[in-house]
């Protein structure tokens, strides 16, 4: 009997785990974990264990404790909150519970259905077999549910025990949640929490039934205790009859509105009315309608084509365009590390595949980031310059929340990067300026854009200094590389604080808005910034004196092992060329046709070998940059090395996904198959292709969003590419290296 909603038939649409290994099932639950851009909920099994770590995380909500929360930290800094488990089950058989030990387990099997956005899980333990699915809605984001499958093979009592538990703490086991409430609403229970420190208020409400006709013996219960709702489902069971229990759970935060338990009361009330199927079904065509704009297709290799589709999976599963407030953390809702902080890695490698399949999640994230200018403000005057400078780390606030110092090798050492790593007020003016371009929006580009990109520049102006000779230097700053602290003139840094200058006082100049006198000092800024860049050869030299350092072979180097840093020690490593990852190339791809191809090529042969790939941000633009060269066999090496980032499960600690899946690698391998393989270069004019597709692909074809239009755009191994217009104005296109300009129309 199957009672459970089937899943995808194509294999390349599924991830499936089976069995129990508990050296890796940190790492399962944040791959096969569900979540909406509201909520996440990582893929622990539902009675828990001591491997296993759930947790479900909610955009937005953070919480300061009063000490630090790990001793490699010397004061205490926000984290994403674990809210309370809606998913707990317990089950108990003529009495006794079953709690699964690990060869119990070897037959399990949990399965990810990545087109329905759906986490199956079957075993069977004590003559009893088990099936739970799990769903975070896309169609209504602050819905979840659990399907849970009982098949009993004999006769006995029968009782499962369903909670949402909010007796949680976070991995590094700090408590912010306290219980204010738990009472009966909507055929069940409210559960309502508030964070210690911030007051953040959290309600979740609860009803699980029994599906189908009543058995002998029904009873159903609700209790409450201190921070947790339990929902009991009791009755005579019988051999070779299925039963199944359907859960909803509607969830409210005091981000939401001044009244969450009510919100949340009333929207369980909403859900049962719907049942189960209706929420299913409207979960399930919203998947297919983000699917049908964002999912790559590449027919001639099923292990690419399933890689390109997680990647897609979590990226789609990151972003809420309907909350402003919140963006996506370095491993987005499926895990703690780095506290849930928002870094650079959103707006340069996660937000550039929401731009071109879905624009509004794209501004939503913008829009967080202009909500938090003043605490942009606000650290550019605390360090005594103009503008606005964004935190190296963010949460809610829009406030620097980078640590001071950490633990290294027994030793405090600082933490350079909050005060050091300012290329970040470029990263966002960027992706301002990029959604611009890409969609159109006048209403974003005059009010919010402006402001963003008009505060940049004001910061860049004050920052940059100069010499003598009349040049500018950008000194005591990390680039993106991060293995090289306080260096000056960084060249990423630099040749994007360069176009930030340039952009601005195109803007002010076509708007208004600036000063008397600031376009124009701008740009004799940006003309003055040291490029570090040789003209004869095309060369760009990483940083000031980065010639000079002592080259490293890194040959064999496997960063799951060691990083590099690690190997060598954290200053002598500074004395040398290697890589966490290569800045200069990172330029190059932002600002490609600012460069000859001469120089591309010049630079990717020089940085490639010192790079270590430390980074999980660098094996993904490599496959770019290798792909744009047409050196196919190394984009590919490259794009498989970035998805075994999170696909490889037996990778540890932070080198693998325990913690979280790494999203802006998720975001560089779509960026290496549109910009890379696709050849996919935005313009002014419109949209250029200039692909190279390895044969074994036989095609590769992407959807595309640009100015209120979309296209479907599929490259072949011969050089041939063709643009098919699904909707909205005509849209401006070249296919091919050279080719002129054609409009592409239905």
């Amino acid at each position: 009997m199957n009672l459970i909603p089937p899943l995808s038939a194509d294999p390349s649409w599924l991830f499936v785990v089976d069995g129990y290994d508990p050296d890796r099932e940190a790492s399962v639950e944040a791959v096969l974990a569900i979540a909406n851009g509201y909520v996440g909920t990582r893929a622990a099994v539902d009675e828990g264990g001591p491997h296993s770590r759930p947790a479900t995380l909610i955009a937005g909500v953070f919480d300061t404790p009063a000490l630090p929360q790990a001793p490699e930290l010397e004061s205490p800094v926000p984290e994403l909150v674990v809210a309370p488990d809606w998913s707990r089950l317990r089950v108990l058989l003529g009495g006794g519970e079953l709690r699964p030990a690990a060869a119990d387990l070897r037959a399990m099997r949990r399965t990810l259905d990545m087109r329905q956005g759906l986490l199956l899980r079957r075993w069977r333990a004590g003559g009893v077999g088990l099936s739970s699915l799990r769903l975070a809605s896309l169609g209504d984001r602050r819905a979840l549910a659990q399907l849970v499958l009982v098949e009993p093979a004999a006769d006995g009592e029968i009782c499962l025990e369903l909670s949402v538990d909010g007796q949680v703490t976070n991995a590094n086991d700090t408590r912010h949640l306290a219980p204010v409430s738990c009472f009966p609403a909507a055929g069940g229970g409210v559960l309502v929490m508030r964070t210690i420190q911030s007051g953040y208020t959290i309600a979740l409400a609860s009803r699980a039934e029994l599906v189908g006709p009543p058995p002998a013996g029904l009873r159903r219960e609700l209790s409450f205790e201190a921070g947790r709702l339990t929902e009991r489902i009791s009755f005579s069971a019988q051999a070779g009859r299925a039963y199944l229990i359907h859960k909803l759970v509607a969830l409210a935060t005091s981000r939401d509105g001044a009244d969450p338990a009510g919100m949340a009361a009333a929207h369980l009330a909403d859900l049962r009315a719907g049942g189960v199927d209706r929420l299913l079904s409207d979960h399930i065509a919203a998947w297919a309608e983000r699917w049908a704009g964002a999912g790559p297709e590449i027919p001639g290799d099923a292990e690419v084509q399933r890689q390109a589709r997680f990647a897609v999976y979590h990226l789609i599963g990151a972003a809420n365009p309907d909350d402003e407030r919140a963006s996506i953390g370095a491993r987005a809702l499926t895990g703690e590390r780095y506290r849930g902080h928002v870094f650079w890695d959103t707006e340069i490698f996660a937000w550039p595949p929401l731009l071109y399949t879905h624009p509004a999640s794209a501004r939503a994230l913008l829009m967080y980031r202009y909500h938090n200018l003043p605490g942009a403000r606000a650290k550019a005057a605390a360090m005594g310059y103009a503008g606005a400078l964004f935190p190296w780390e963010s949460a809610d606030t829009g406030e620097e929340v980078t640590p001071d110092s950490m633990l290294s090798g027994g030793a405090r050492v600082p933490v350079l990067t909050g005060g050091e790593e300012h290329h970040i007020a470029a990263d966002v003016a960027y992706a301002a300026a990029q959604y611009a371009l890409a969609t159109g929006d006048q209403a974003f580009r005059r009010g919010p854009g402006a402001a963003i990109m008009l505060d940049v520049a004001r910061f860049w102006a004050s920052r940059a200094e100069p010499d003598a000779d009349g040049a500018f230097h950008i000194r005591r700053v990390i680039g993106p590389d991060e293995y090289h602290e306080t260096v000056d003139d960084n060249a990423y840094t630099n040749g994007l604080a360069a176009w930030a200058l340039r952009a601005a006082a195109d803007l002010a100049e076509e708007l208004g808005g600036a000063g008397a006198g600031e376009p124009a000092r701008w740009r004799a800024v940006a003309d003055g910034l040291v490029t570090g860049c040789d003209p004869a050869s095309g060369l760009i030299e990483q940083f000031s004196g980065y010639h000079l350092l002592e080259p490293i072979d890194l040959g064999g180097h496997d960063t799951s092992i060691a990083t590099v840093d690690a190997r060598l020690g954290w200053y002598a490593m500074q004395r040398t060329r290697v890589l966490k990852q290569a800045d200069a190339l990172m330029l190059l791809i932002l600002r490609w046709d600012s460069y000859p191809p001469a120089a591309h090529a010049a630079n990717f042969a020089y940085y490639e070998p010192s790079t270590s790939h430390d980074s999980s941000l660098s094996l993904s633009f490599h496959a770019l940059f290798a792909a744009r060269l047409g050196r196919l066999d190394i984009a590919q090496a490259y794009l498989r090395r970035a998805a075994l980032i999170d696909l490889d499960l037996g990778r540890r600690g932070h080198a693998g996904a325990s913690d979280g899946v790494h999203i802006a690698a998720q975001g560089g391998i779509w960026q290496a198959l549109a910009l890379g393989f696709l050849g996919m270069r935005p313009a002014a004019e419109g949209l250029r292709f200039a692909p190279h597709v390895p044969a074994g692909w036989r095609s590769l074809t992407m959807p595309i969003a640009w100015r209120g239009s979309r296209l479907r755009v599929t490259a072949w191994p011969d050089g041939r590419v063709e643009a098919t217009h699904e909707g909205g104005p005509p849209v401006r296109v070249a296919l091919g290296a050279n080719a002129a300009w054609s409009d592409c129309r239905l």
